[in-house]
């Protein structure tokens, strides 16, 4: 039997982190705990982040963060996870991108385009963090190449991506799932963010009607409730979600994760909550990743078949075993199943 197989799109990005003197930010103009998307000024940033010896680099975009997490998950084969995007061409961001996410156990489909190559530097200073990312060539992915591979879309277990590649590619978003979803693929999205909730809500809807598994924590998805006019509480307007227009042949799911609090999974007509095994607090290291890590256990099991329970609860273990590491680092160890 042909091993079952998932598959990735979004907007792939080299993290770049490296520990910053003062004086550095100053020079671009920076200050900790912003985010900053890249200006003109802030290009040579990059190159000089890779210059330090000791600078580490790791693939990033929340989406690919999730596929490598899942890979990891379901311990899987060659080939058997993918990722579709997009980076520059000739570009050697793009070549140290694609070593470290094939180093990962993901295959890269990346398309070339003339633009550099996403990157976020992430500098570090006195144990606070400042974001500064490029989307560049991510924004760019071309209908053509997706095409090229659409029976890999086709033939996949499930197809996961983010609302933040609606910002670029909405109406090519749409176009894969539908496709999938009339492939019988499981169609997965994440809500990315609470601003991307609002500000690309005609472009969720726009797909939500293939999306089999919507993912989001309480702030997105209540914003999301709220955007649609539903009233209640969390696990009513989570039903409600679950039951707005469907296509394809299966219920959607909705799956809300509340950080230590029990995660809630809604369908229609029932809502299912799973409790999260607590890690202890001393071993938290970085909590950034802990949704796209979820997304990642959940979806890996989903590859064995639609038992919510299991698969909420290996997302909640693949997130307490990435928020022991810095950013969203794969362990060195197999995943212990516990579900």
């Amino acid at each position: 039997m042909e091993a079952k197989k998932i598959i990735g799109l979004g907007s792939p990005l080299l993290d770049i982190q490296a520990e910053v003197p003062a004086e550095f930010l100053e020079k671009y103009g920076l200050t900790l705990n912003n985010t900053y998307f890249a200006e003109e000024k802030h290009l040579p940033l990059y190159e000089e982040l890779i210059n330090i010896p000791t600078h580490s680099h790791v693939p990033g975009g929340s989406a690919l963060n999730t596929v490598r997490l899942s890979r990891w998950m379901a311990q899987a084969g060659q080939d058997q996870v993918k990722f579709i995007g997009c980076v520059g061409k000739k570009d050697k961001f793009a070549n140290m991108l694609i070593e470290v996410t094939n180093s990962d156990g993901v295959t890269t489909l990346f398309d070339e385009q003339d633009q550099p190559t996403g990157k976020c530097g992430v500098l570090l200073c006195n144990k606070d963090r400042c974001l500064v990312p490029l989307i560049g060539a991510a924004a760019h992915l071309s209908e053509a190449y997706v095409d090229q591979h659409i029976e890999d879309i086709k033939t996949a277990t499930v197809l996961f991506s983010e609302v933040y590649f609606l910002y670029p590619r909405a109406e090519l978003t749409k176009k894969i799932y539908q496709i999938a979803s009339e492939s019988g693929v499981n169609t997965c999205l994440t809500l990315s963010s609470v601003n991307a909730v609002s500000d690309r809500f005609n472009e969720i809807l726009a797909v939500l009607p293939y999306v089999d598994y919507l993912f989001g924590n309480e702030d997105e998805v209540e914003q999301f409730a709220k955007n649609l006019k539903f009233e209640g509480d969390l696990p009513s307007v989570m039903q409600q979600i679950a039951g707005y227009e469907k296509h394809g042949q299966r219920e959607r799911v909705v799956v809300c994760t509340q950080g230590k609090k029990p995660t809630l999974i809604a369908k229609k007509t029932e809502v299912i909550t799973v409790e999260v095994q607590l890690v202890d607090v001393s071993k938290i290291v970085d909590t950034n990743s802990a949704g796209d890590s979820f997304c990642g256990g959940f979806i890996a099991e989903l590859l064995n078949g639609p038992d919510l329970v299991k698969c909420a609860k290996a997302g909640n273990y693949s997130a307490s075993q990435t928020i022991q590491h810095e950013g969203s680092t794969i362990p060195k160890y197999a995943p212990e199943k516990t579900w």
